[in-house]
């Protein structure tokens, strides 16, 4: 069953089911195991390469042994791993009534406008797998639990994950890659520095100047760890929260947790190579670490590696497999002691877990003020599998006897001032946190209000035993739920409903557990307030101004419980710190704001509790044979997870709410911005005092805030925060991603100013004396002029040489602009639109060049000049007149014409200026089009493609052919124009782009920095940027030819695909913040 106790007291954490910290912990404490280099059978088949490392550590059962086997290897070992079809559709169907619980599910699948990720179809996504699977489109097991795993990945829910063992039996270390961002004074933009330069800086052990990162693996800085934070399993629901989880911070630390660029599930390549700004470059080489639950013993094969460790056996390995504890180090302590934490001091009051203490800011000008540092609703490095046998009431009670003894210290040294830390909190007991916010406000109301998602399961048992679901799933208790109009909600139908929130979402009623009973059913425990022989705080000893929550965003769970009744019921304000490098609000709630985790176990006993309670009532019992087939199965899952047993997976039961918008949105896709917000400066990295001494000057002593990030017009805190506006983060990328652009293209710009000046001179420059053209004139018997080849009339151009260059710059930018609705890639454009320009720049001062120093009659030029031969003589000044055979060449001297530029223009036919631009401009877009579209590439395309792709060349070719129209050029002008321009978008696309033809690369726009990495082990979305989506072009792809991140694609599989698998065309992707 599910424990009365941990019903009440837990919403969960943000990791549950597969927690890393303790195996980050673990990374840094564990030398690598040196073993591929020395093997002498390079041919040996990969899982057995794996297994023999793993048997030369002598790694137990338990053990996590880090050992040097390239990720490639164990990627092939992954992918040897065959196809289990019916096994496979089995654990689709096993999965589907654990994941009918996940309370978000419709509301993810079309999330409000503020919700900064893309909607997530969960249902839709897993029947999509199952087509697939059913139409044999998997050639592997990996391909198939990738697409799986990558549906609740997608989902960004620290309470929803299902970790199948297959993906799970070892993870990937990058121990190199250890980064700290850093701001000069916590509110300009920061840059991003080796941990270990930090460090030594911190230490004053550098003999060197560090330099920042400028890209890893040829992509800027930003945009890789951008996309690295998206590759996490039950991830975080912000953009800015999965940013900093990437890096270590002092509070990270103290849990045991560190930045999660050290250990990932996803794919990496087998090195990564990090280049600096001063140019030099270091390489990364990643390792291997087997999960304490794997036995790698006796692997030879995909095969030996899925009867091990993916099928359900028969004897009671399993649930010994269940029961696997992580073995730490001799050199590692027990508990993790935060005031024995570099960074700490030492703390006035301390739980005897380790989850939160109390401390005094001691320095001159902040004697007013006291610290709360909260680590966790739950002892620190805490493992869930415990919780049935943690005496949770004993850990809240010391909690509250620490948090007031720490209180009534403060009000003695007149400290009026609270900073509340919860950094690093993914939160644990909502017993606690709700006891900590009535020890803050003993009258304070409880304002969140819970709904469960009405699924067919909730409906047939709350119609068979409404009094049964009560007590083991919606109070645990012998009592009713209370509903918002204070009164208690006695039967199944009126609980149920099902009601219609926002978003189509159907619920239960809103409900709160009754807070005017004992919370702890075992004995008589009250939160402060309720019951008066027990209130321990009486009247609030801190004003709500005078306190600050000040979180790094990854609060969640019951963290974000406790800091949404603060912030919204006692409009206490908030700091958040770090985040994406962007001058803008950032939220301090970033992780799941859920209310309840279950696990898949917690289910499966909430069932087996449920139908053992209403065994003696037949009538309950015919009610529920009618949805039999709704109920989770009580047997262990077809394929086994990472934990065996239903305890591998879970999902956010509850939705919270608020009482002003009980049928509006849940608050976990509501946008509620931090009040102020400030990056990390390197003293903040080595003194938490430091962090705690910044938020309290922005608190109570006017500092300023990160710019954009406060309602206040001056950028210090204000009372309310900075309403959701979609286009904050845009504007405010499109800013940095300006000021970036300039810095890196402004010589470009110059130049290209400078040479388009000169060559406009030119073009108006008179014609130079040494080029001297003459030409022919003969009569006919009436004395009239012939020559045919130039006696055409002058009639105008279709189309002037100044609209020609327009059309052929602005037509290509406006296809490059509006391409970007799907590419969403700023970078992308600035390339497309830059390479266009100079193609025709270049194109143009050739032309003009030759059309000055070359020249040519134009076909109309006898009309213009109207030559008359009686001037021969007066005006010879170049004695050319009157010469050659007969004596019947001539030059310009001899023309009528008036208007000289008319005249000049006359004689400068070769080349055509219109086809050089044409060509160039359309050309470029011809090349851009084939690129994007994938047409020349690895498959078939579709024929409006190839239609498509030959357009611009058709608007370049109508362009030229009016000339012709116009008998403004020879035939012989318009083709040497028309080279000139292919000539020059050949040469400009080659400088923008990674390559003119190669398909594999020709989409991806070159920076100007950073030298590209061919080939597939760097960049993992060499397949993202294009506007074809065929054949996995669109969305990060598994390449065949092998290194890419297949795990990454299921992801966006996920996010493109619908019950009908129907690709979306929904996206939200950054704006192109790569120009680092």
């Amino acid at each position: 069953m599910i424990p009365g106790l941990c019903l009440l007291t837990l919403a969960g954490l943000a990791s549950a089911a597969l927690e890393p910290r303790q195996i980050m912990h673990h990374v840094r404490h564990q030398p690598t195991f040196n073993f591929v280099r020395d093997i002498q059978d390079r041919d040996s088949a990969p899982c057995k390469v794996l297994s023999q490392a793993y048997v030369a550590s002598g790694a137990k059962l338990g053990d996590a042994p880090i050992v040097d086997v390239p990720p490639s290897v164990a990627i092939a070992c992954l992918k040897s791993v065959p196809l289990a079809k019916e096994r496979d559709l089995a654990l689709i169907d096993y999965l589907l009534p654990f994941v009918g619980f996940q309370s978000t599910l419709e509301t993810l699948a079309n999330p409000p406008k503020e919700y900064l990720f893309p909607g997530v179809d969960v249902l839709g996504g897993i029947e999509a797998v199952r087509t697939k699977l059913t139409k044999n489109g998997y050639k592997s097991q990996y391909e198939f639990m990738t697409d799986l795993r990558g549906i609740f990945t997608a989902a960004n829910d620290n309470h929803f994950n299902y970790p199948p063992a297959l993906l799970n039996a070892f993870m990937f270390v990058r121990r190199g890659l250890d980064i700290t961002p850093l701001s000069a004074d916590g509110v300009k933009l920061p840059r991003f520095f080796m941990s270990l330069d930090v460090l030594r800086g911190n230490n004053q052990e550098l003999d060197y100047r560090p330099s920042a990162i400028a890209s890893i693996d040829g992509i800027a800085i930003v945009k890789w760890l951008e996309n690295d934070a998206a590759r996490y399993p039950a991830n975080y629901q912000d953009p800015d929260a999965q940013f900093n989880n990437m890096f270590s911070t002092i509070q990270r630390t103290a849990t045991g947790a560190v930045g999660a660029t050290l250990l990932t599930q996803f794919e990496v390549p087998d090195f990564h190579t990090v280049r600096f700004r001063n140019g030099s470059e270091l390489q990364i080489t990643n390792n291997l670490i087997f999960m304490p639950t794997t036995d790698f013993n006796g692997i030879s094969s995909g095969e030996d590696f899925q009867a091990a460790l993916e099928i359900p056996s028969s004897s009671s390995s399993n649930s010994k497999r269940e029961e696997v504890r992580f073995r730490r180090t001799d050199n590692e302590s027990s508990s993790d002691d935060e005031s024995a934490v570099s960074g700490f001091p030492e703390p006035i009051v301390k739980h005897s877990m380790g989850n939160l203490a109390g401390y005094f800011l001691d320095h001159p000008g902040y004697h007013d003020t006291a610290v709360l540092s909260i680590l966790s609703f739950l002892p620190v490095g805490f493992d869930l599998s415990d919780l049935n046998s943690f005496n949770i009431t004993d850990f809240v009670l010391e909690g509250r006897e620490v948090i007031v003894e720490f209180f009534n210290k403060a009000k003695r040294a007149n400290r009026d001032k609270l900073i509340i830390d919860l950094s690093a909190n993914g939160g644990g007991s909502v017993a606690l946190a709700n006891e900590i916010y009535r020890l803050l406000f003993p009258e304070g109301e409880f304002s969140g209000w819970d709904r469960y998602r009405a699924n067919d399961v909730l409906a047939a048992t709350s119609d068979a035993s409404y009094d049964t679901l009560v007590n083991v799933m919606i109070t645990s208790s012998e009592y009713y739920p209370i509903g918002p109009d204070g009164k208690a909600i006695k039967t199944g139908a009126e609980w149920f409903g099902p009601y219609s929130a926002a978003g189509g979402q159907n619920v239960t009623a809103a409900f709160q557990q009754d807070k005017d009973v004992s919370w702890d059913q075992s004995s008589e425990v009250y939160y402060n307030g309720v019951d008066p022989d027990s209130t321990v705080i009486k009247k609030a000893i801190f004003k709500p101004k005078n306190i600050l929550v000040v979180t790094d965003g990854t609060c969640a769970s019951a963290c974000g419980i406790l800091t949404g009744l603060l912030t919204r019921t006692q409009g206490i304000r908030t700091l958040a710190l770090g985040g994406r490098r962007l001058s803008s609000p950032m939220q301090a709630m970033g992780g799941v704001k859920g209310t309840l985790l279950y696990r898949n176990s917690d289910i499966v006993s909430a069932t087996a509790q449920f139908l053992s309670g209403i065994k003696q009532n037949q009538e309950a019992i015919t009610k529920l044979s009618k949805s039999s087939a709704a109920f989770p199965s009580l047997e262990d899952a077809p394929l086994l997870p990472l934990v065996a047993g239903a305890s591998g997976g879970q999902v956010n039961a509850l939705n919270g709410y608020t009482s002003d918008d009980l049928d509006g949105y849940p608050v976990h896709f509501r946008y509620e911005a931090a009040n102020c917000r400030l990056f990390y400066t390197q003293l903040m990295t080595k003194d938490v005092t430091e962090q705690w001494r910044h938020a309290h000057d922005a608190a109570w002593k006017g500092a300023k805030c990160v710019a954009g990030s406060t309602s206040n017009d001056d950028n210090t805190i204000g009372d309310d925060t900075v309403a959701y506006d979609k286009t904050t983060n845009t504007t405010q990328k499109l800013r940095v991603f300006a000021i970036q652009w300039i810095k890196l293209t402004w010589l470009d710009l110059l130049v290209m100013a400078l040479i388009g000046g000169a060559t406009v001179g030119l073009y108006h420059a008179p014609i130079p004396a040494l080029v001297t053209r003459t030409f022919p004139i003969t009569f006919d018997s009436s004395g009239d002029i012939i020559y045919p080849q130039w006696a055409y009339p002058y009639r105008g151009w279709i189309i002037p040489s100044w609209l020609s260059g327009l059309i052929s710059i602005a037509v290509p930018i406006l296809v490059y602009l509006a391409a970007q609705v799907r590419i969403k890639s700023a970078w992308d454009a600035s390339n497309a639109i830059v390479g266009t320009v100079w193609a025709v720049i270049l194109g143009s001062v050739f032309q003009v060049a030759l059309k000055q120093l070359v020249g040519g009659f134009r076909p109309y030029f006898l009309d213009v000049c109207q030559p008359d031969i009686s001037l021969a003589g007066e005006r010879n000044r170049t004695g050319l007149d009157g010469v050659g055979f007969q004596q019947i060449m001539y030059t310009i001297d001899i023309c009528t014409q008036k208007d000289y530029a008319k005249l000049k223009n006359a004689v400068t036919s070769f080349p055509s200026g219109h086809s050089t631009a044409a060509f160039a401009g359309f050309g470029f877009l011809f090349l851009w089009l084939n690129a994007k579209l994938k047409v020349w590439a690895d498959h078939k395309p579709a024929f409006w493609k190839l239609a498509l792709n030959f357009v611009p060349l058709l608007g370049a070719v109508l362009i030229c052919g009016s000339l012709t129209i116009d008998a403004a050029h020879n035939w012989y002008d318009i083709v040497a124009g028309a080279a000139i321009g292919i000539v020059m978008a050949f040469a400009a696309y080659r400088t923008s782009y990674a390559a003119v033809w190669d398909w594999r690369f020709n989409h991806l726009p070159l920076q100007q920095r950073d030298t590209f990495r061919y080939g597939f082990d760097g960049d993992v979305n060499y397949a993202g940027q294009t506007l074809s989506g065929s054949v996995g072009w669109g969305a990060k792809r598994d390449w065949p030819h092998g290194g890419l991140d297949s795990a990454a694609s299921s992801t966006m599989f996920a996010r493109r695909t619908s019950a009908s698998g129907q690709t979306r065309t929904k996206r939200r992707a950054p704006l192109g913040d790569e120009a680092v």
